[in-house]
Parts: structure tokens; C-alpha cells; sequence
């Protein structure tokens, strides 16, 4: 039988202070959708397990400041699905909540253990790496902040130091001549890990054809975590909306995508749904940008 300390600390400092004393040893707990399960499986052993779900005072929210959107870790997929920020031009988090696990997942699941479990499994992670998102992490030291696609290194690996929690994520609100957009594509629409999902933010010049900045993100670019497609994102830029341009970032995409087969498909029609997804994104969000403006 497996035994597991758990540790429930009073407050966030309580918190603070317990993984800076026993963190090689900690691994945090949120609301255990995927940690728990994992444990259970033997994937993961830990020693002291961290419950912080129930410091909501400090790290469940959705605010904004000054154009900023922050969403703290306990925050779960319901409340991305119930709040106001998420229409419009970034309802593409809303896209991904909706197709997140199904509603008793969604009530509990959390943005930070999504973020934390580092796996292309999860569909927050692609939709913040396309908004530019920085996670915040603490420590009884103090904080730091670093984008979010430096924060993951590899399957279930982070940058983030023993004794430090995964505090919020957090990213400009979108404004002007841009939009976003989410793609999910699985053996059902619910309860099922992507084969593929892609996520894409567009700014267009005030033109409404010129590419200003855009950023593709997949479950999947190298390597088994989610990326930006950084060349396809690099040709795009300051290029004309085109049926040759998408044609032709389609087959850049394609290029750098380094995908594995396995039981839900193969990497060959990965690789083309990825590149259907890149032309209907792109179409989607230049479409909305043209009628809001």
C-alpha cells in the first residue's frame, strides 16, 4: 500500500514556509484531476503532498489591470467558461474550456495543475502560449515571472524550483485589429486526450490584410510537450493575407512539426490536420477582425 503525507497548510504563508522547509520532497496539490490518477497508476510517487486548495483568498481569480488578464491557479475551467473577459476577441479560452474533459472535470480541474502537469495532454497550455502568457511563481524568498513557453522543458518537466508555487498566469487583453482562436480534434468531442488541438492569435495591420504578429501553438511542435511553430509564426509576419501565403506557411508548419504515431493517429494525419487547422484559424479570426472593425 502506498502511503502519502498530506500537508494542509492554515494560510499561504503557512504554505510558503512548509515547501521552502521540506521542497525536494513536496509535490503540490490542487484539485488532483491528473495528479491523483497518476498516483494511483504508480506514474508518480511522491513523498508530501501540498494541498493549497483551499487558499482561494490567494490564488482563485480573474481580474484585469491595466489591460492585463490574471488568472490565479486555483481558478478552475468552469470559471474561464463563466467570465466575462473570455468573449469576443479571446474566446478561444472559452473555445478550449468548453471542450475540456466534461462538466464535473471542468468544476475542479484547475489552470495551474493544467499548466504544471507540462504534458500535451493539456488544452490550456497551447491557448496561453499563443496569448504571450507569463506564469508568476512564489517562494518565501519572493517572485519571479517568465513566459510560459520557457516555463515548460520537457514532459511533466518545469523550470520551476523546489520551493516554489505556481502563483497565476497572466496576459494582455486583446485589443484592436486582432482575434483569437482554438481547434480541437479528438476520438469524441469530450473525455478525450487531443490528437491534435492548435491555438492561434492574429493582428492584422489597420489595413486588414497585413500579418502584424501572430502566434501558432500546438499540443505538439519537437518533442512530446506543446510549442509555438516559431518558423511558420517568423514567414507570416508583416506578409499580405493570401490564399499562396497560408498555402505556404501550411507547408512551413508542416516542416517543422515533429510528430509521433500512436494508437489515436498516425504522425502523417496529425501533420495535415495541423495544417487544416492553420488556414481555418487564420481564416476565422482575419473574418471577425474584418467585422469589428
Amino acid at each position: 500500500m502506498l502511503s502519502v503525507e498530506l500537508y494542509a497548510p492554515s494560510d499561504l504563508e503557512d504554505a510558503l514556509k512548509f515547501i521552502e522547509s521540506n521542497g525536494k520532497d513536496v509535490t503540490v496539490l490542487a484539485s488532483g484531476t491528473d495528479l491523483l490518477p497518476r498516483i494511483r497508476k504508480r506514474h508518480t510517487v511522491p513523498s508530501v503532498l501540498l494541498d493549497i486548495s483551499s487558499l482561494h483568498d490567494d490564488f482563485k481569480y480573474i481580474r484585469q489591470t491595466e489591460g492585463v488578464i490574471h488568472v490565479g491557479t486555483l481558478t478552475t475551467v468552469t470559471d474561464l467558461l463563466e467570465s466575462p473577459f473570455f468573449g469576443e476577441r479571446l474566446s478561444m479560452v472559452r473555445e478550449a474550456a468548453e471542450k475540456f474533459g466534461a462538466p464535473q472535470i471542468r468544476n475542479v480541474a484547475t489552470v495551474g495543475g493544467n499548466i504544471c502537469s507540462a504534458s500535451s495532454s493539456e488544452d490550456l497550455i497551447p491557448v496561453f502560449m499563443s496569448l504571450d502568457a507569463q506564469v508568476k511563481l512564489i517562494s518565501a524568498g519572493g517572485e519571479r515571472s517568465i513566459p510560459l513557453e520557457e516555463f515548460i522543458i520537457g514532459k511533466r518537466a518545469t523550470v520551476m524550483k523546489a520551493s516554489e508555487i505556481l502563483s497565476e498566469v497572466y496576459f494582455e487583453s486583446l485589443g484592436g485589429h486582432s482575434w483569437s482562436a482554438f481547434e480541437k480534434l479528438g476520438r469524441r468531442n469530450i473525455l478525450i486526450v487531443a490528437m491534435v488541438n492548435e491555438a492561434l492569435m492574429l493582428r492584422l495591420e489597420d489595413d486588414l490584410r497585413t500579418v502584424s504578429s501572430i502566434r501558432v501553438a500546438l499540443n505538439r511542435v519537437t518533442g512530446r510537450i506543446p510549442a509555438l511553430a516559431v518558423k511558420t509564426q517568423q514567414f507570416m509576419e508583416g506578409r499580405k493575407l493570401s490564399e499562396e501565403t497560408i498555402m505556404e506557411a501550411q507547408r512551413i508548419l508542416a516542416s517543422e512539426l515533429a510528430l509521433t504515431s500512436d494508437f489515436r493517429g498516425s504522425s502523417a494525419y496529425r501533420v495535415e490536420v495541423a495544417k487544416v487547422y492553420l488556414k481555418r484559424l487564420i481564416q476565422r479570426c482575419a473574418a471577425k477582425i474584418a467585422s469589428e472593425a
